[in-house]
């Protein structure tokens, strides 16, 4: 195993210092030529999302090969311009960073769920305007996939991997995921980000509440005694791992905070210990997230085409997906967004933001469900939303010094949409369209007839 641990830290460096690569269409993936550093591109007459925020909006913004060069006026970013620039009239258009989902099942799960490769459900995250991914249950096996697929030159999402030290039914999988230390070489492609660990059921068993959903069934199931789950914590922690805890009842996000905070023992959350869902809190619950430092990932479209179970009684009803009453109760801290694909939706984060500003769901059929009108209240905006979906997403896997904004030194990972969804009513939201999507300089997807807004060195 020690062995391996270390072939696996080599191979990480390798790929600190290789190419990212593209894929050819079709289904055979193909490398590409790496960024020339002399490549000199200039997007301008655009409406440009920073997510930056000393400088939150401009009109046009240079890459120099991979990296963002600068950010600012129409006059001033064409003053850039060089023997040799390709130049790109967004004509209008909104360019922002592209979207970092923290905790995905889109690759361990892309055959069993999906029904598509690896290769294919690169595709559909890069269609849709994701550039940078967490991917949550990565077991040993899919582990030694990834980083196959890395070795190959076919992962063309920057990826984070968290390795499990549980099953989603609360099994412990042994110590094996400590013979693979965390990784953070600034731009690598394949990431080893930290342990998953799984406290209440929820794809397994039933979500600990404090209440029942129904009369007789119980209160759900919680997967470890608080010391138990302590000492999971600890132990992940002591071998320099950060944590992402599985939290979706009040009881588990309860125990997931005391096991942060236990294993902090007062000292900052240097870490970035996640909880992950958080789908049901207790008001006093609420500031402790702040209070201990935690960042929690939670769920962007509420589940209403096909609901997770029976809606609260109505006196608890405040405390399921209570984004507003969290956000509030929890100023500047990095809440993130996730989109926990496959398992509900389509794998489209303009849905999700939709949702967020919304509550309304967009099904797998496009259609449109409407929320109940108790979790309207739990509605953030979209200048809140984007946030989550960007800057804060890439903080919880510690590559906010990377991607997730557009300013000078950060990777040059973005998007093109259709229009802004600052500007845009809610409703049209989910209307947008991603145009293209570019990775550390390379546009790895062109919506068909948006040529001209993809730039080529051909």
């Amino acid at each position: 195993m020690k062995e391996k641990g270390r072939a696996f830290t080599l191979f990480l460096l390798f790929l600190g210092l290789a190419a990212c690569r593209a894929f050819q269409s079709g289904p055979t993936p193909s490398p590409a030529p790496t960024v020339s550093p002399q490549q000199h591109l200039i997007f301008h007459n655009g409406a440009i999302l920073t997510m930056d925020t000393t400088r939150p909006e401009a009109q046009a913004m240079a890459i120099a090969g991979d990296r963002i060069e600068a950010v600012g006026g129409d006059a001033e970013i064409l003053a850039l311009r060089r023997p040799g620039s390709v130049v790109v009239d967004l004509q209008g258009r909104t360019l922002m960073p592209g979207f970092v989902d923290p905790h995905t099942h889109l690759l361990n799960d892309a055959e069993q769920y999906l029904e598509m490769s690896l290769a294919e459900a690169q595709q559909v995250a890069l269609e849709n305007g994701i550039t940078t991914i967490g991917d949550l249950y990565v077991t040993e096996e899919f582990l030694q996939e990834m980083a196959e697929l890395a070795k190959n030159g076919q992962l063309r999402l920057r990826t984070s991997l968290y390795l499990v030290a549980t099953d989603n039914c609360g099994r412990l999988q042994g110590e094996w995921y400590k013979e693979y230390a965390p990784t953070h070489t600034p731009g690598e492609m394949l990431r080893i980000g930290g342990v998953k660990i799984f406290t209440d059921g929820g794809t397994c068993e039933r979500p600990a509440l404090s209440y029942e959903l129904q009369a007789g069934e119980g209160l759900g199931d919680l997967f470890f005694s608080q010391e138990e789950l302590n000492s999971l914590v600890a132990e992940a922690q002591t071998a320099g791992f950060q944590v992402a805890i599985h939290a979706i009842g009040d009881r588990a996000v309860e125990q997931a905070q005391t096991a942060i905070a236990a294993a902090l023992a007062g000292q900052p959350n240097s870490y970035r210990h996640r909880i992950e869902h958080n789908a049901v809190i207790r008001p006093e619950l609420l500031p402790r997230y702040g209070e201990i430092g935690i960042v929690p990932v939670i769920f962007g479209p509420y589940p209403v085409c096909n609901p997770f179970g029976p809606p609260p009684p109505p006196e608890y009803q405040s405390w399921e997906w209570p984004w507003r009453a969290l956000l509030d109760a929890n100023p500047g801290l990095p809440v993130a967004w996730h989109g926990d694909d496959p398992f509900f939706g389509r794998i489209r984060p303009l849905d999700d933001l939709y949702s967020l500003v919304t509550r309304n769901e967009v099904g797998e059929d496009g259609q449109v469900c409407e929320s109940p009108t108790w979790q309207k209240v739990h509605t953030i905006t979209a200048a809140e939303a984007l946030p989550l979906m960007t800057r804060n997403a890439a903080y919880a896997l510690f590559r906010d010094e990377e991607v997730g904004r557009l300013a000078p030194g950060q990777y040059a990972d973005l998007i093109i949409l259709s229009g802004n969804p600052l500007a845009v009513e809610p409703e049209a939201i989910k209307d947008l369209e991603v145009w293209l999507a570019m990775v550390g300089g390379r546009v790895e997807y062109c919506a068909a007839g948006r040529e001209a807004f993809c730039p080529s060195w051909r």
